[in-house]
């Protein structure tokens, strides 16, 4: 079934746009009147972005064919415990984890290898494929989930430094070099596969937003994914080294722990880490 036929059954709506400035600064626009017209979720796919951005306001990369542009605005839901009661939003677990652990989990059913580098990366034999940024927007009972995200099919080329001087080393979902399964050497041949994951990935995304009472769980399978557990790091914070150590892991919270010379401390989602080789 088709992306649009599948939303329109659902009460949804699916944008496909040849191009746009990012997904997200469209349905950021547009969500109110889709709101006025009834719909209850959308999702946005475009072919080329022009101004995409990931975390921190970096630029993200995004030429035509090359990766999945996608961004979802979907309504809050009320979050309940494993019985079924009203809990309160504030102990939620971070969506973007929660959100990147459930992806990955439909890539790996693809038999791509695909990791978690903590707090919103998707990594592929350490190199970044993809990335989540979400924000809530709204007030009251309109607040809404603009959910957006990128996975790269083919690395990008020319990348800019970051913010902490360094060049993300970038790859793609369909480098052979970095595979583990067989996939065409002419990535024209991949074509159904791109749109099998593009429509598994964007429902998995619905679903895993339009229900909290798993976020919880997929809070431990993010975990299960970190790339970076067992291995040096260095955190960095608004540009500036902090401290250094090993990763032991991610609790539910969403906050990293790490094993410094001075001991365990908590590495909040505001900042940014890099391996230590």
């Amino acid at each position: 079934m088709a992306l649009a036929d599948w939303a329109a059954e659902q009460g949804g709506r699916f944008i496909h746009l040849n191009e746009v400035t990012s997904t997200s600064d469209y349905l950021r626009t547009h969500w109110p009147e889709l709101q006025r017209e009834g719909v209850s979720w959308s999702i946005c796919l475009a072919d080329r972005q022009t101004a995409g951005r990931g975390r921190q306001g970096h630029a993200w990369h995004s030429a035509a064919g090359a990766g999945l542009w996608c961004s979802l605005a979907v309504p809050v839901a009320p979050w309940v415990d494993g019985g079924g009661s009203p809990m309160t939003n504030a102990l939620a677990p971070p969506l973007s984890l929660v959100l990147a652990a459930a992806l990955i989990d439909v890539l790996r059913m693809a038999g791509f290898p695909v990791q978690l580098k903590w707090p919103n990366d998707l990594w592929l034999v350490d190199r970044k494929i993809g990335g989540l940024l979400i924000e809530q927007l709204g007030s009251a009972r309109n607040r809404y989930w603009l959910v957006g995200f990128g996975i790269n099919w083919q690395a990008p080329l020319d990348l800019p430094c970051d913010k902490i001087g360094g060049v993300v080393d970038a790859g793609g979902l369909f480098d052979r070099s970095s595979l583990m399964i067989d996939v065409p050497s002419d990535t024209s041949d991949t074509s159904g596969l791109r749109d099998g994951l593009t429509y598994g990935l964007c429902r998995r995304a619905l679903d895993t937003i339009q229900s909290p009472s798993l976020w919880s769980g997929w809070m431990n399978q993010a975990n299960t994914f970190s790339a970076l557990t067992g291995r040096d790091v260095q955190v960095w914070l608004d540009g500036i080294p902090q401290s250094r150590g090993r990763v032991t892991g991610i609790e539910p919270d969403g906050t990293m722990i790490l094993m410094t010379d001075d001991g365990s401390i908590r590495v909040g989602g505001a900042a940014s880490v890099r391996l230590l080789i």
